[in-house]
């Protein structure tokens, strides 16, 4: 299997975020891997953050229209877009730790997938984040311990942030161990979620039915289940660190869960924008009565 890999970024209208996110991925150990930034209909100001990265990283913006919350959409087209064997998906409001790229490259093994784990941070250190006087993405766990402890706290009694420092007896069960499955939280393959492009493909990649609801990352992390896959958890190292933010309600039900394969999903998408690119080159090539403006 290649080793190459493309982490997606999902952003909406959040550049310090995104800033902070680049900025951490640009300081990567392993720095071989592409971003496509996958921007939900956000405005000049996140575009400027991607172009302050561009020098950094192998960056790519990929943009659609802000017409709801369509983040299935986006994703494949993400995807779609990107030139990676392996795809990371990775949502914006989340900061890896420099580890992030090597512990997941290391859990590249066929029939897995991978999921990870996070720290929900406080306002205050949230804001610390952003405003550039914490590099939390730096840290180890001595630095977290002497600078933040009660962020550490946090993460130790909550199940699914725990951050590896102690590592319970279920959790040594790793992809190049063939132990068990990973057993991710409720909804949280978002933050973190690892799939060949072979594999993401077998699926038809993200369920787009699923408009204006979460829950299109558990979707599709239990069709990879129901197509043979397992999860695996590539380390402390790739536990994220995730920025404080209110909570968005969804108002939307989700959609009846397909068996494997998504109905309208990435085969679907790259059929839609091959006619909308044909219908433009023929448009272009038109001949038109109107003036040619100079």
């Amino acid at each position: 299997m290649s080793r190459s890999l493309s982490v997606v970024v999902a952003t909406f209208e959040w550049p310090r975020a995104l800033d902070v996110v680049l900025h951490a991925l640009a300081e990567q150990r392993d720095r071989d891997f592409s971003v496509v930034v996958a921007d939900d209909g956000s405005g000049e100001e996140t575009a400027q953050a991607v172009e302050r990265w561009r020098g950094e990283l192998a960056l790519s913006h990929v943009w659609q229209e802000n017409e709801g919350f369509l983040k299935a959409r986006l994703l494949n087209r993400a995807a779609l877009a990107a030139d990676g064997e392996y795809l990371l998906f990775l949502d914006g409001d989340c900061v890896p730790r420099r580890g992030l790229t090597a512990s997941v490259r290391r859990a590249v093994l066929p029939g897995w997938l991978v999921g990870s784990k996070r720290l929900h941070l406080s306002p205050e250190t949230t804001e610390r984040a952003l405003s550039g006087q914490w590099p939390i993405w730096r840290w180890s766990a001595a630095e977290w311990v002497v600078r933040a402890p009660k962020e550490l706290t946090r993460w130790h009694y909550r199940e699914q942030n725990r951050p590896g420092v102690l590592i319970p007896v279920r959790d040594r069960a790793r992809p190049w161990n063939g132990g068990l499955d990973f057993q991710v939280p409720y909804s949280g393959y978002g933050y973190v979620f690892g799939v060949s492009r072979e594999d993401f493909w077998r699926v038809n990649g993200f369920d787009m039915r699923f408009c204006g609801w979460d829950g299109e990352d558990l979707d599709i992390a239990e069709r990879l289940r129901a197509a043979g896959l397992r999860c695996g958890w590539p380390g402390p190292g790739a536990s994220v660190l995730h920025l404080w933010h209110e909570f968005r309600k969804r108002p939307a039900s989700p959609p009846e869960r397909a068996l494997v394969a998504a109905p309208e999903g990435l085969r679907e998408l790259q059929l839609e924008l091959a006619a909308q690119e044909s219908a433009n080159r023929v448009g272009a090539s038109s001949p038109s009565s109107d003036p040619v403006k100079r």
